[in-house]
């Protein structure tokens, strides 16, 4: 008799289960559109910063007055080129289950000097720009056009810093991310990494450049749709998505 009850447990659970199935909603779930768009493009002064701050978006270690912030945390090595090192965090979460993570627990990436085999000393760098922040969004669509996934970030960095008066650097390098809205049903999750370091100079004069890389995840029960972003900045300021 238990043995026939466990039957039909059985056979009514599975039962469910293929009437759940049956009954999702297909064109709801399933991604027909994405796209990515920058959305604005600022320089960050101090009543810049003060707005930012207000909205709970805390960027690490930007540099004031030309000079580099002195509670920086320059974190690890991460990258070493012949002229040019990568201090800070290789890869960080940015958003866990379509919640933003807090970035502040993590080192900004910064591209710098290596000297006798080792990374100069950050206070001994100067004439720092003001940093940018450059702003995008990425929509996601289901089949009836309804935007499902929305993600606004923020990249920020400082460039033209320089080293015994020579060459042009990176600090503060960082993916910030600013508002995460899923539909029931879809997650999303979101990580940065360094793609690499590169000299766009000369050995006596170094202009660092730094590839970062947004790798992403959309998911349902019918879908996961993974992008990866890359975007190329350099010790001149110069800027590119890849």
């Amino acid at each position: 008799m238990g043995l026939n009850l466990n039957k039909i447990l059985f056979v009514s659970v599975l039962l469910g289960v293929t009437s759940v199935r049956a009954n999702i909603d297909k064109k709801h779930y399933t991604i027909s559109k994405m796209k990515v768009s920058e959305v604005e493009r600022v320089i960050l002064g101090q009543s810049q910063l003060n707005t930012i701050q207000e909205r709970s978006i805390n960027p690490e270690g930007l540099p004031q007055d030309g000079q580099p912030s002195r509670t920086e945390r320059v974190g690890k090595v991460i990258s070493v080129a012949r002229d040019l090192v990568a201090l800070g965090e290789d890869i960080y979460r940015l958003v866990i289950k379509g919640k933003p993570s807090n970035t502040s627990t993590y080192a900004p990436i910064s591209v710098i000097p290596r000297v006798n085999g080792a990374a100069v000393d950050m206070l001994d760098t100067e004439g720092w720009s003001a940093p940018v922040k450059r702003t995008y969004q990425i929509d996601y669509e289901n089949l009836y056009g309804m935007t499902v996934v929305s993600y606004r970030y923020s990249i920020i960095y400082s460039y033209n810093g320089s080293y015994d008066g020579k060459g042009a650097y990176l600090t503060a390098v960082q993916i910030v991310p600013e508002n995460v809205r899923t539909l029931f049903g879809f997650d999303f999750t979101a990580t940065m990494k360094l793609g690499g370091i590169q000299n766009q100079g000369t050995k006596t004069y170094p202009v660092a450049g730094a590839t970062i890389l947004m790798e992403y995840t959309v998911s349902s029960i019918m879908v996961a749709n993974s992008q990866v972003d890359s975007y190329f900045i350099t010790g001149r300021g110069g800027f590119k998505s890849l």
